[in-house]
């Protein structure tokens, strides 16, 4: 999908500085931009965003950068934790709220990865407990998870396009896993990192996930296991047969979920992670050391004053 192309002016307008300063701000490189056949200057959508993340300039009117649910200020005085708010707003069904709040943190200078390991696991871990109690918990759950499914595409617009010639990620949620968020998770982080990202999604064998790595040679592949298998034994064997495919490949297999503890010692061999962050510092590290072509694709993450301390 082309990557939506914003003039100087729809930018200068949105955060609330003269065209002229924009245009000094991109001839100086402060901002990239491309030209039209006509010779207009044109700003990438992910880069204005990115201006908006690295400056700190407030986005004063989100609705002519298409982002019209942003929240006024997610740092404001007196505001609860990010967690807590967003459990309120998803509790109370309010999905254009919540959406507009993940995507606020994120314009605001949160990290990815601290987004997903902060506020997002506080919010469904408590959600997550409410269908303990009675049938309203279900409910709220599963538009809990519909409204952050939602949040995830959006905040994967607002990255730049994965570069053509970028390594691959690739990863799913093995078969008996039915849980959509951890893999989907999982893939904005590697996007954010500079590889092209493959989400097969949740109930995903491992001999169709072992035939996506032959057939696509991923540099990194994720498993993302939220339920505790049934056979443990089993299911580690097909782990580190995948993972013999994979280093075979020149990739790296990374485990992580609350279900990985039950296998304990049985996949040692594997590279377990803990976070949402962990997979970002693996992942930009595999970066780091491929080809050249490669590096030069990878981005930073968080490299925003304020996303530098998230």
């Amino acid at each position: 999908m082309t990557e939506p192309l914003l003039s100087p002016r729809e930018v200068a307008r949105a955060i609330g500085v003269s065209e002229s300063t924009l245009k000094r701000w991109a001839d100086s490189g402060a901002i990239a931009t491309t030209r039209t056949p006509g010779g207009h200057r044109r700003i990438p959508f992910a880069e204005a965003v990115a201006l908006i993340r690295r400056s700190g300039v407030p986005l004063r009117h989100p609705a002519l950068l298409g982002l019209p649910e942003l929240a006024a200020d997610v740092a404001a005085p007196g505001a609860p934790p990010a967690g807590e708010h967003l459990y309120e707003l998803l509790t109370q069904d309010d999905g254009a709220q919540a959406r507009g709040f993940l995507i606020s943190l994120y314009v605001a200078g949160w990290t990815i990865p601290a987004i997903f390991d902060g506020p997002m696991c506080a919010a469904l871990t408590r959600i997550g407990e409410l269908w303990r109690h009675d049938a309203q918990g279900i409910f709220l759950e599963h538009r809990a998870t519909q409204t952050c499914l939602q949040a995830l595409l959006q905040l994967r617009g607002l990255l730049p396009a994965s570069v053509e010639r970028a390594p691959l990620a690739l990863g799913a949620a093995p078969a008996g896993d039915p849980y959509f968020i951890p893999s989907q998770m999982a893939a904005l982080v590697t996007a954010d990192a500079g590889f092209r990202e493959c989400n097969l999604g949740p109930e995903t064998p491992f001999e169709v996930l072992k035939r996506a790595v032959v057939e696509r040679r991923p540099r990194l592949v994720w498993v993302a296991m939220s339920v505790s298998p049934s056979e443990p034994r089993a299911v580690a064997t097909d782990l580190l047969a995948l993972a013999k495919v994979v280093e075979d490949q020149g990739g790296v297999v990374a485990l992580g979920g609350r279900g990985a503890s039950a296998l304990g010692a049985l996949a040692a061999g594997l590279q377990r992670l803990g976070s949402m962050g962990e997979l970002a510092a693996l992942g930009r590290g595999l970066l780091a050391r491929t080809a050249p072509h490669a590096s030069a694709a990878m981005r930073n993450v968080g490299d925003g004053p304020r996303g530098s301390r998230r």
